[in-house]
């Protein structure tokens, strides 16, 4: 694809936010369904927007917002910090308000790329959600589901907005990497530490758009879910994983020092798409991820203009909340191989920001798009043979040599695009023991 002048992190905002709609609502007439409106085949679901035009004045996001009604879900940009030196690692995005304990589940729903920003900069463990009386009250029950017409009855105030007070709803999976990151920092001595999902360990998947499971066979239990046909899973892979590489670009621009691939079906579809790129550890596609664990394993970024060769660990695990008997069983071994990575040097930890040391490159993400000052910037370094540069300052030569070395390390560690999508993806997407 061509490349835009834009630093890639801000770039890829810019492209992901309107993804699907493009792939769905925008396809010449006359054309068979583009794969990815397989996606519209999981329903509609509440939404919600900011009271205010433009991105929040602080991290976080409001509680009390404008409920927006239904409408299909947007693809989803990486979560938290662009540096986070940890990055946890999912097959594509979950979708709660698919059960219905969750149908009150609120969904960003932002006409404007700065709010969408924002939001993916500072989700960390929590959601939206109107439940209990709130849900009730609004007329909530067995009439929604995500294939109905229902609407939350929301009356309007006097400037027309259908005003919310929602709940955060602690996501149990996101907690889950809070808990490992408290006892990674106790197990090293940190007394003073902050670290935190979103700061510390962001999260993203290698598919943008959610659905609450990624299977082409039916599921037990769950008749409703509609399973991808293959030629649909082929067609979304090569249009979001390969074509546009949106996992991948983002990859080379937040290069974590350590990637934690949830789930044995990611872990087969990550190892199969990286092949040839490991240094160490020489994962095989179909390896139990229990064995895994028993390894130190790296993948290779590629190496710089400098000469520096750059690389991260990787830790594979079973799904911590789809597998919760396999994950409990493995977790000290999660957490040994965190510590391992803390020991060895490849996460350090920063007195001064209470947080873990950014990983290498330069990143303009929140000043440019107006999510708020960089926390980090005295730490960032460029991976381009110039000195550090601040999002004020920086010239638009300065951006761009940035970004042509970070598509030198795509180009380094792209995959091999001639394998048939079935070849990599056709047993991760039918596993169901995850």
């Amino acid at each position: 694809m061509a490349q835009t002048h834009l630093p890639l992190e801000v770039e890829l905002i810019y492209e992901t936010m309107p993804c699907n709609a493009l792939r769905v609502a925008q396809e010449p007439k006359g054309t068979s369904p583009h794969s990815c409106a397989y996606f519209r085949d999981w329903g509609s679901y509440h939404t919600f927007d900011y009271i205010i035009d433009g991105p929040q004045p602080q991290p976080g996001f409001a509680q009390k917002v404008k409920y927006m009604g239904r409408a299909p879900l947007a693809p989803e940009a990486l979560s938290g910090c662009r540096k986070a030196p940890i990055l946890g690692v999912g097959i594509n995005p979950n979708l709660p308000g698919w059960y219905k304990n969750k149908r009150g589940a609120l969904n960003p729903w932002f006409d404007d790329f700065r709010q969408y920003a924002h939001y993916f900069r500072y989700r960390s463990t929590d959601k939206l959600i109107l439940k209990g009386q709130a849900y009730t009250n609004a007329g909530g029950g067995d009439a929604d589901t995500p294939f109905s017409n229902f609407e939350l009855n929301i009356p309007k105030d006097a400037n027309g907005n259908r005003v919310v007070e929602a709940e955060l709803d602690t996501q149990t999976f996101y907690r889950d990497y809070g808990g490992l990151l408290r006892d990674l920092a106790t197990q090293m001595g940190w007394a003073n530490a902050r670290l935190s999902v979103g700061e510390d360990l962001a999260y993203m998947n290698m598919v943008a758009c959610p659905s609450a499971r990624w299977t082409t066979k039916p599921l037990a239990g769950d008749p409703g879910a509609p399973p991808m046909k293959p030629a649909q899973r082929d067609g979304i892979v090569h249009e979001c994983f390969r074509k546009r590489r949106f996992f991948l670009r983002q990859l080379v621009q937040s290069l974590p020092r350590v990637l934690i691939v949830i789930s044995q079906a990611t872990t087969d579809v990550f190892v199969g798409e990286m092949k040839g790129r490991f240094t160490k550890g020489n994962p095989q596609v179909g390896e139990p991820v229990g064995d895994l664990l028993e390894r130190d394993i790296r993948l290779g970024y590629g190496t710089l203009p400098d000469g520096t060769e750059l690389e991260a660990k990787v830790i594979f695990t079973p799904h911590f909340t789809g597998n919760q008997a396999a994950f409990a069983q493995v977790r000290p071994k999660v957490l040994a191989q965190l510590v391992s990575a803390a020991q060895q040097g490849i996460l350090q930890f920063n007195p001064g920001t209470r947080h873990l040391l950014r990983s290498r490159g330069a990143c303009v993400f929140c000043p440019m798009l107006e999510v708020g000052p960089c926390d980090y910037e005295a730490e960032l370094e460029p991976l381009s043979l110039q000195p550090a540069f601040l999002a004020a300052g920086a010239s638009p030569a300065q951006f761009q040599k940035e970004k042509l070395t970070q598509l030198d390390l795509l180009k380094q560690m792209e995959p091999d695009l001639r394998a048939p999508v079935a070849d990599v993806w056709g047993a991760a997407d039918e596993r169901v023991d995850l």
